[in-house]
């Protein structure tokens, strides 16, 4: 009976590790492979050792778009998850309305990356955008400018499409939140706990994983961000808004460099794998409470 349990087992997980190795797989031990070699996409890879990785490094497009890519983790970390972990800790009160507003919170999220990003060009456009007049009728003209081409704030311009828009997060934190007993709460406010108390004292240490994961949504998304920045600014001006991933794409569509591209991918998966490393220390992901 075991065996036969066994067999059975394996026919249900065949297709879905056919589709993960077609699918996941395969792309990845290509670019792992392909970034070893001198390769435009049509004609066969040439073998160049290390020289791709070297080259990254003293790239100076690289080092910006390897900062910015670190300064939007730490954002994700520092204000996205904590934003998100807020609404919902105020939805879990229920008070008037709160249902219209989670709805419209999980808007943005509805929308897609590029529909936000083409939605946004248009509030930030300097001469009938929705920011610029609204400076303008307060009498802050001073402060009107072109925020997606000034180097000063195409950077921060595009950080905003998607940094207040954290749904996700609200979404993972609010479960969490309906899996605790309510009789922790009303034992604490019997004992005279406020609700900011019992927020900060009972719900943020039993939502540590939640939030671990909510950092970790965060930043592998914020990682492979592409659609806002390309459709917005696309890395400029120069390379003030510039980002790994779109680095990536652009060595692709403007010279063919597949190799050089591969090179990249395989960096932001490693960078990837360490800061879920450290989200999950950082959290204490795996231990026992």
């Amino acid at each position: 009976m075991k065996q036969k349990n066994k067999v059975w087992i394996v026919i249900f997980l065949a297709p879905t590790l056919v589709m993960f190795a077609l699918v996941y797989l395969g792309p990845m031990v290509l670019a792992l492979v392909s970034s070893f070699t001198k390769w435009d996409g049509m004609q066969s890879m040439r073998f160049i050792g290390l020289e791709n990785y070297i080259k990254i490094f003293k790239d100076s497009v690289f080092h910006a778009a390897l900062w910015h890519t670190l300064f939007w983790a730490l954002l994700a970390v520092a204000v996205h998850v904590p934003f998100g972990v807020l609404v919902a800790l105020v939805l879990k009160r229920k008070r008037r309305g709160w249902r219209f507003t989670r709805s419209v919170f999980m808007l943005p999220n509805i929308i897609s990356r590029s529909a936000l990003a083409l939605m946004f060009v248009f509030i930030y456009k300097p001469d009938m955008g929705i920011l610029n007049m609204l400076l303008k009728s307060v009498g802050l003209e001073h402060l009107t400018r072109n925020w997606l081409v000034d180097s000063q704030t195409a950077f921060l311009s595009v950080t905003n499409i998607w940094l207040w828009y954290a749904a996700v997060i609200t979404l993972i934190v609010l479960a969490e939140l309906s899996s605790i007993s309510s009789e922790i709460e009303d034992a604490a406010r019997i004992d005279g706990a406020t609700a900011r108390q019992v927020d900060c004292f009972i719900y943020l240490p039993l939502l540590r994983r939640a939030i671990g994961t909510g950092a970790i949504v965060a930043v592998t998304s914020v990682f492979k961000e592409f659609e806002s920045i390309y459709m917005t600014t696309n890395g400029g001006p120069g390379d003030s808004s510039m980002t790994i991933s779109v680095m990536m794409v652009n060595k692709i569509i403007q010279s063919n460099q597949y190799g050089y591209a591969n090179t990249l991918g395989i960096l932001l998966l490693v960078l990837g794998i360490l800061v879920m490393l450290f989200c999950n220390k950082l959290f204490r992901m795996d231990s026992v409470d």
